[in-house]
């Protein structure tokens, strides 16, 4: 595909060509002229017309507009905390490299906050803190876990030992009941029956001690029971709190990171506004320390007028150049625009990513843009200068097959260096006057004059 520049160049030469054919034709009529004037000759000649049928062509739209370049990023560095710089590593002009992986970006400038180091070193401190606090609620747990084991196992014994009693309560009260009645048949004496009795009372005693030991052994289980609940709890609490620990001490470590400012990026280092031993202070409120610029790639802006910008999309051909000079830096498309029209100048905003690893172009710098606004295929081309306008109609004139001028309306389209689309009014076949139409009317009777054809 043919660059624009290419493009721009051939339509020059078709321009010197018909400049030159104009030329001719003038020369013609003015020998014409002359030798009208003498006494010799009795009728007055024609006037010449150059006329032929229009070409059909593919016709390219090719505007050539001003293009500033731009930092493709710019980043002011501002200090995130309060401090002295203690070391400025680099200097306007030097190039700087960013973030990458794991690697951080180059150290631009390093601050001194002695505060902030104390801070993380207490937050570490209260990290392990917290850890202890972890370790001995862990512990708690498993001292409340003994517990309630031993007290299960009291309430098991003393289960137990309620079934012995019971077991001899029941057996006192029977053997009660069997001397009772011997004694009172006079089989016994009445002082065996006294001794059952008091076997019994003490059975009865000995198993209403074993049902108080059962609930006293039930209630030191549900009390360490709780005391282990009590403990898991202490756990959580203690896990939360070394949590909120390690929180801080990542906190106040970040806070110590932003002691040293580095390149957020790859660029180019374009201000710098501090010296060592300065006091500076956080927030972007204040002057920026030092500026960053990535310049590669860096972007070309223009702006493009109204009456070419709804042809313009990302797929727009463009060639950007250096301003006053031949070179082509760039042969590619347009990037992005801002789709809406900007309501002051009427211009829709384009953008050109360029790459510039030689560092070529400069952000600031102005440049020319040669921009592909439309493409017609197989147009019917009319020149320019065959273009007339007659009581606000656009028309062109025609010569007929008896050399008379005729007046024809016709409607144009896309506007392509010094031709035009012609989209009705026309057939191709007509011999339009390719030049100096304006100084033609209709009605004239001419001589018809073929062009000359452009130089190789």
């Amino acid at each position: 595909m043919p660059s624009i520049l290419s493009v721009i160049a051939t339509r020059c030469l078709i321009g010197s060509t018909l400049l030159l054919m104009a030329t001719m034709t003038a020369g013609c009529n003015h020998q014409a002229s002359s030798s009208a004037s003498s006494p010799s000759e009795s009728t007055t000649p024609l006037a010449r017309a150059t006329a032929a049928p229009l070409e059909r062509k593919t016709l390219v739209r090719v505007v050539e507009l001003p293009g500033r370049a731009e930092a493709f990023e710019v980043a002011p560095l501002h200090a995130k905390v309060t401090g002295y710089i203690d070391k400025v590593a680099v200097d306007i002009g030097d190039r700087v490299v960013g973030p990458h992986g794991e690697t951080p970006g180059t150290l631009i400038c390093q601050l001194d906050v002695p505060e902030l180091k104390e801070e993380e070193l207490q937050k570490q401190a209260m990290v392990l803190q917290a850890k202890a606090g972890v370790t001995q609620a862990t512990a708690e747990i498993q001292v409340a876990q003994a517990g309630l084991s031993s007290a299960e196992a009291k309430v098991q014994e003393a289960e137990a030992l309620a079934a012995r009693e019971e077991s001899r309560f029941a057996r006192w009260k029977s053997e009660y009941e069997r001397v009772t009645q011997l004694a009172a048949s006079g089989a016994v004496s009445t002082k065996v029956a006294d001794e059952t009795l008091a076997e019994l009372s003490s059975a009865d005693a000995g198993r209403k001690e074993v049902v108080a030991k059962i609930a006293s052994a039930k209630a030191m289980m549900a009390e360490a029971r709780a005391h282990l609940e009590k403990s898991k709890a202490d756990a959580i609490a203690a896990g939360s709190q070394l949590a909120v620990a390690e929180a801080d001490q990542r906190r106040a470590a970040v806070m110590l990171e932003y002691t040293a400012i580095r390149a957020p990026f790859d660029g180019i280092v374009v201000e710098r506004s501090v010296h060592p031993g300065q006091l500076v202070q956080a927030g972007s409120q204040q002057p920026a320390l030092l500026t960053v610029m990535r310049v590669d790639p860096i972007r070309v802006v223009l702006e493009v007028p109204e009456i070419d910008a709804v042809a313009i999309s990302p797929q727009s051909q463009i060639d950007v150049k250096m301003a006053g000079t031949a070179g082509l830096i760039h042969s590619g498309t347009i990037t992005r625009t801002s789709w809406s029209l900007n309501k002051t100048s009427r211009t829709l905003k384009a953008e050109v990513d360029v790459p510039n690893e030689a560092g070529r172009v400069r952000p600031g710098q102005y440049l020319q843009v040669l921009l592909k606004v439309a493409q017609v295929e197989n147009a019917l081309a009319l020149p320019k200068a065959a273009v007339v306008t007659i009581e606000k109609q656009t028309c062109c004139y025609a010569v007929d097959d008896a050399g008379v001028v005729r007046k024809i309306p016709v409607e144009l389209g896309l506007l392509a260096s010094n031709e035009w689309e012609v989209r009705s009014g026309l057939t191709g076949t007509e011999r339009v006057i390719l030049l100096n139409a304006a100084s033609f009317r209709e009605g004239q009777t001419v001589e018809v004059v073929p062009p000359v054809a452009p130089a190789k």
